[in-house]
């Protein structure tokens, strides 16, 4: 820009000192513009020149270095964290069914996923293939693709066909038993084990088929208070479909004097004769909570007690002998179509609230929401959280 100005100048200086200030302003908008051009064609020549004096291959390395760092900005931080780590270690070739202990902590794997390797390995599980390594609890995805091309063992492709031909082979072999002696062939179930969801471990997860981001999940809301009371809790997973749940359903076994230290009932589904002989309830007591429970279609908690006319401190005493399972779902009734008597006889409605409802659905139609029930000033908070958890709307 010095340069400029001074050219500027010695033109203004030298050539234009007697002519008009128009003709001055004209003179020198044509020659900035014309240094303007001179020197982006200067630039342009220079750049193009470094280009042709790059060869073919270092811009080609260029270009993969730039993707290259685009693509690692784009992991996640577990996946940066791998690939760091595999910076500096020298692999080399393996087979994970003989590993010792040594030789896959110089594989760059952690202290846990070699615990959980060998205790595989001596529960019978092998590895037949190179996926099978990769759906060993906790190997991550970035982990096996760096170790992948050092695992000596055949890809998937090949193992399979040969499994495909030896189970075929088998079929074949067990239908000319059944027709000699007429045995019932073993079916796949024979994999599964008894277990209690509350206490099964990561390990023996992983056995029963579930993925490591599964068994994650799972460990972590069991550490966040998820307890698991009927077989049914376990079914409510958000990962467990009901083809999964209805392979292991009969091999769930819950003991919930291990989870709860002493005896408990369902309150959904005790019976009169264990709230008196089992729990201590006296028989008075027992028919009330029956008789509630049956009015409401069941019960969402044990705090529910209190609202059977039972005392509190009774009913505090023995709440630590009664559960309700979260999987238990109450059947709601449309607030619109219950019957001007029934709506009178529920328990959740005295007369002077059941009249008020009556005479809004009569007046104004259909009650769309519970502020509806809100705005009638009939009902205080607690009796409109127990009314929700029960009836419908629109």
């Amino acid at each position: 820009m010095t340069t400029i100005k001074k050219i500027i100048n010695y033109v203004n200086n030298n050539f234009l000192f007697d002519s008009t200030k128009r003709e001055r302003r004209q003179v020198l908008t044509v020659l900035i513009i014309s240094i303007l051009l001179l020197t982006g064609n200067i630039i342009y020549s220079s750049a193009h020149d470094i280009n042709n004096l790059m060869s073919d291959s270092t811009i080609a390395y260029l270009r993969k270095t730039a993707n290259s760092e685009v693509k690692t900005d784009t992991l996640n931080r577990l996946d940066r964290f791998i690939i760091n780590r595999y910076k500096n270690l020298q692999l080399f070739s393996f087979d994970p069914n003989t590993a010792d202990e040594d030789t896959l902590e110089q594989l760059g794997l952690t202290h846990k996923q070699i615990t959980t390797l060998i205790n595989f390995r001596l529960k019978g599980g092998t590895f037949t293939c190179k996926e099978d390594f990769r759906k060993l609890y906790g190997i991550r995805y970035r982990q096996f693709q760096l170790l992948r091309p050092f695992i000596n063992l055949p890809e998937k492709d090949s193992v399979k066909h040969r499994t495909l031909a030896s189970n075929n082979n088998k079929l074949k072999s067990n239908k000319k038993q059944d027709k000699t002696t007429n045995k019932k062939p073993k079916d796949d179930s024979t994999r599964f084990f008894s277990f209690d969801p509350n206490f099964v471990s990561e390990e023996d997860m992983y056995r029963l088929g579930f993925y490591t981001k599964q068994i994650e999940s799972f460990v972590k809301m069991r550490n966040e208070g998820k307890k698991f009371y009927v077989k049914q809790d376990f079914a409510n997973l958000y990962f467990v479909d009901d083809k999964k749940y209805k392979q292991l359903e009969p091999y769930i076994n819950i003991d919930l004097i291990k989870l709860l230290g002493h005896e408990a009932y369902n309150l959904n589904t005790v019976t009169t004769e264990e709230l008196v002989s089992k729990i201590g309830f006296a028989d008075k007591d027992a028919l009330k909570i029956i008789s509630m429970r049956t009015a409401l279609g069941g019960f969402y908690s044990v705090y529910q007690l209190s609202d059977c006319g039972i005392e509190f401190n009774l009913a505090k005493k023995y709440s630590k002998y009664i559960f309700v399972a979260p999987s238990f779902k109450i059947k709601k009734i449309n607030i619109n179509d219950i019957s001007d008597n029934d709506l009178k006889a529920h328990p959740l409605f005295n007369a002077k609230q059941a009249e008020v409802v009556i005479k809004y659905r009569n007046e104004k139609g259909r009650l769309m929401h519970i502020e509806d029930l809100r705005s009638l000033n009939r009902f205080d908070k607690n009796e409109l959280k127990k009314i929700e958890r029960y009836f419908s709307f629109k």
